[in-house]
């Protein structure tokens, strides 16, 4: 009885070692200028060439900064995806019946990518805050811009792009734009390079930003406002919360988690309601955030910086009270997709409720950016 109590202890340590080592996404083929990995609300500072990227990591590179990520058998596929300047985008990895379904939920700035299925029938998405597209062993490009346009670009195969209504297929030479209160539409690509055509796409909406630019400052100052303030309350019960304490604790011991054990069961019950509450707002503020942090460029320095958003507040004074915001916020929101990622290790890998990595109410937490 003891030999077997032994045993029984030795399999249960090993089949903890074998669950904690998740199979990675993939591992950076090339990187330039300063770009990050961001792992269980962690940086891990800059990215380097042969660092594994995994399920639940983000990527955030610099103005200077470039991503190639090689894929992982695990994911069904070969090829690269590759995360260009100025962009963050959080990496998903789930098992299906049918094959690995990989997510790449596109925050903000641009990626591209070459890929062909090994065997199977794997998956692939890209979900940006109105647009998700669907790849069909493809190369293509997709951009996300500071007025919330979204541009995709295919040069091979086939992508089939949705905004919640009918999809729109978008075949190899051909782009989709999707444009604030518009819905997805074919745009012929003028140029006979792709990337010179979406360089052309991106300086045109930053034009007409330009064009409106204390119009659309005005709005966005209200709207980070408000954002934040929700955010912040929902967010306070998590930070508060014992149930997420102690999961941080059990990740550190390299405890694996039981699914369907009776007291995972309870903290799930008890943690739930403050992650889907929190996620909702994020969805939008996140991607506010970010393109404020990308006009930064377009602002200070310049004679917008002076102008007045209302009596006494310029444009200057709401950028920089952004850059003051940013550390403490940025570190709250690597928190909670540390908490989401704690509570998925808890669902048998699943999100187990509707807008979190689902897709099940993707277009129902969407805002209107029409300025």
């Amino acid at each position: 009885m003891k030999r077997f109590a032994l045993i029984a202890l030795a399999l249960l340590a090993a089949s903890q070692a074998f669950a904690q080592k998740a199979a990675p996404f993939g591992s950076i083929d090339y990187v330039e200028g300063s770009a990050v990995v961001v792992r269980s609300g962690k940086s891990l500072g800059e990215a380097n060439i042969g660092d594994d990227v995994l399920p639940d990591d983000m990527i955030k590179t610099a103005a200077d900064g470039l991503v190639v990520i090689a894929l992982d058998r695990s994911t069904g596929m070969r090829g690269t995806l590759t995360i260009k300047a100025k962009s963050v985008a959080y990496i998903r990895l789930s098992p299906d019946a049918g094959g690995a379904k990989s997510t790449i939920e596109m925050v903000a700035g641009q990626l591209s990518s070459k890929l062909a299925k090994l065997s199977g029938n794997p998956t692939l998405q890209v979900q940006t805050d109105s647009v998700v597209m669907g790849v069909r062993g493809t190369q293509f490009s997709i951009a996300g811009s500071v007025n919330g346009s979204v541009l995709v670009v295919c040069t091979e195969g086939a992508v089939a792009c949705t905004d919640g209504g009918e999809p729109v297929s978008v075949p190899a030479g051909k782009a989709v734009e999707k444009k604030a209160g518009e819905r997805l539409a074919l745009v012929p690509v003028a140029i006979s390079s792709a990337e010179q055509f979406e360089k052309r796409w991106i300086a045109d909406e930053i034009e007409a930003f330009k064009g409106n630019a204390v119009r659309a400052l005005a709005d966005y100052e209200k709207r980070y406002t408000d954002y934040m303030a929700r955010f912040n309350e929902a967010f306070a019960p998590l930070q508060r919360s014992e149930v997420l304490s102690k999961w941080i604790r059990e990740d550190a011991a390299g405890v694996v988690p039981v699914p369907g054990d009776a007291t995972t069961m309870r903290e799930k019950k008890a943690i739930a309601g403050d992650i889907l509450a929190t996620r909702k707002v994020l969805f939008i503020f996140e991607r506010l955030y970010y393109r404020i942090v990308e006009l930064d460029q377009y602002v200070m320095g310049t004679t917008l910086e002076r102008a007045e958003l209302r009596s006494g507040y310029t444009v200057g004074d709401f950028v920089r009270r952004v850059r003051s915001d940013a550390p403490a916020l940025e570190k709250r929101v690597f928190l909670f997709r540390y908490a989401e990622k704690l509570y998925e290790q808890r669902n048998a890998g699943g999100a187990g409720m509707p807008g979190m990595g689902s897709g099940d109410d993707f277009f129902g937490s969407s805002d209107d950016w029409d300025f």
